[in-house]
C-alpha cells in the first residue's frame, strides 16, 4: 500500500524550521535596530497626485509550520484627498497590510521582508531634479517611524474597548495624544484639546466623557473616542480598519457619516478596511480586493461594483443579502476553501474554488491585466501575458 501523506512535521522538519526562524527573525530585527542615513531610507514618489505608493510588498510570519506569506506582493496606491476601500474576506492579508504601514506588525516572529511604502510627506521637499521626495516606511528605523506614526500616518483600530486602556480615563489617553503632539502645552492646555477633540467627533457632553473610564461608555462612543485620538495630531492619512465591525446598524451610520465629514474638513485621505461591501459602495471612491495575501482587482467604485471582472469579486458580491431577495432563498457562499498559506501554489489562488477556470490558470499566477486605466485584474479570463 502506497503510504499516506502526513500533514504532522517529523521532529527534524520542526528542528529546521525553528533553527531558519531564530536567524530570519534576528536579521531582521537587526536590521530595524541598524543606524541608518536619512538617503537610506527615503526615495521620490512615482506619482505627486498619491499620499502613499505601497509596491510589492511582501510580510510574512515565522511559524513552528513554517513561513506564512500573509502579504505577499500587495501593490496599490492611495490617492489624497480620497477614500481607498480594501475589501477581502477574513485572514486575506486586509489588516496586516494596515499594520504594515504603520510598523505595528507583531515582532518577531511578523516581519515585513520586500517591497517599499512610501509615504509623501510635506516636510521633505524635493530633490535636486525636482522630483517629490517620500519617506520609503519598510526601511525606515523604528526609531525614526516614532515621527510620524501618529502625527501623518493614525490609524482606527477594530475593537475600541481592547485598544483603550480600561484602567485610566478617557481624558488621561486623550491628554497624553495631545503631550505626545506638543511635549511642551500645560494640563490645562491638553485638556481644553481633549475637549475640542470630543466635541469634534459628535460626543454631546464632552467635559462628562472626559473623566469617564471605557466601561462606561457605550460601543458608539468609545469608536469616537478613538477617532478623536487619531485626528488629534491632523493627520494626512487615517487607516481605519473595521470601525464599524462591533456597533449596530445605526451607530454604524452614524461613524460613517462622521468620518465622511472629517476627512472633508481635514482635507486627508482614509483607507477604509471592511469586508461589508455596503460600506465600501457608500464611503469609498476607489476599491482593492484582496484574496489570500494578493491584490486581486482594483479600480473605481463604479467600476467594481457595476462592472466587476475576478470570479471571487464576482461571488463576493452575490454572496451579500439584498432586500429584493425572495424569502426563504439561501444565501450564496463562495465553495471551497483558501489555499494553505504556507504552501500557496505557483497558480492562481483561486483556480480550485472557481467555476470558469481556464487551462492556463493551472500554469501559473496570473499578472496585473490593465482593463482601463484605472481598472487592473489578476485573472486570465481578461487578456494574455505580455
Amino acid at each position: 500500500m502506497a503510504k499516506k501523506a502526513s500533514n504532522y512535521l517529523t521532529l527534524r522538519e520542526s528542528r529546521k524550521i525553528i533553527r531558519y526562524n531564530l536567524k530570519q527573525m534576528k536579521y531582521y530585527e537587526k536590521l530595524k535596530r541598524r543606524k541608518r542615513a536619512a538617503e537610506e531610507y527615503t526615495t521620490v514618489m512615482r506619482d505627486e497626485g498619491n499620499l502613499l505608493e505601497i509596491e510589492g510588498l511582501k510580510t510574512c510570519f515565522f511559524t513552528d509550520s513554517g513561513t506564512v506569506m500573509s502579504v505577499n506582493g500587495v501593490t496599490f496606491d492611495v490617492p489624497k484627498n480620497k477614500v481607498v476601500g480594501v475589501v477581502g474576506e477574513s485572514g486575506c492579508g486586509k489588516s496586516v497590510t494596515s499594520l504594515s504601514i504603520m510598523q505595528l506588525v507583531q515582532a518577531p516572529q511578523g516581519q515585513i521582508v520586500d517591497g517599499q511604502i512610501r509615504f509623501n510627506s510635506e516636510s521633505l521637499g524635493r530633490d535636486e531634479e525636482g522630483r517629490k521626495l517620500a519617506y520609503d516606511i519598510v526601511r525606515m528605523p523604528t526609531q525614526e517611524m516614532y515621527s510620524i506614526r501618529g502625527k501623518d500616518i493614525t490609524m482606527i483600530f477594530q475593537e475600541p474597548m481592547t485598544s483603550l486602556n480600561p484602567v485610566f480615563t478617557i481624558g488621561s489617553q486623550l491628554d497624553e495624544v495631545a503631550f505626545l503632539m506638543n511635549p511642551k502645552a500645560t494640563k490645562e492646555e491638553a485638556k481644553a484639546q481633549s475637549i475640542e477633540m470630543l466635541k469634534k467627533v459628535g460626543i454631546s457632553m464632552p467635559e462628562h466623557t472626559y473623566d469617564c473610564y471605557p466601561h462606561e461608555l457605550s460601543g458608539g462612543m468609545r469608536q469616537r473616542v478613538m477617532i478623536a485620538m487619531a485626528l488629534a495630531g491632523n493627520p494626512k492619512l487615517i487607516i481605519a480598519d473595521e470601525p464599524t465591525t462591533a456597533l449596530d446598524v445605526t451607530i454604524q451610520a452614524q461613524i460613517l457619516e462622521l468620518l465622511r465629514e472629517l476627512q472633508k474638513s481635514q482635507g486627508c485621505s482614509i483607507m477604509l478596511i471592511t469586508h461589508d461591501l455596503g460600506v465600501i459602495a457608500e464611503m469609498a471612491d476607489e476599491v482593492v480586493i484582496m484574496y489570500a495575501g494578493r491584490v486581486i482587482e482594483r479600480g473605481t467604485a463604479q467600476e467594481i461594483f457595476h462592472s466587476p471582472l475576478h470570479p471571487y469579486t464576482v461571488g463576493l458580491q452575490k454572496s451579500k443579502p439584498l432586500i429584493t431577495s425572495k424569502a426563504g432563498e439561501p444565501l450564496y457562499s463562495i465553495p471551497g476553501q483558501v489555499p494553505n498559506p504556507i504552501n500557496l501554489p505557483d497558480t492562481c489562488y483561486f483556480r480550485n474554488r472557481c467555476d470558469r477556470c481556464v487551462q492556463k490558470c493551472g500554469e501559473k499566477y496570473p499578472p496585473d491585466i490593465r482593463v482601463t486605466d484605472t481598472h487592473t485584474v489578476a485573472c486570465w479570463l481578461y487578456g494574455e501575458e505580455e
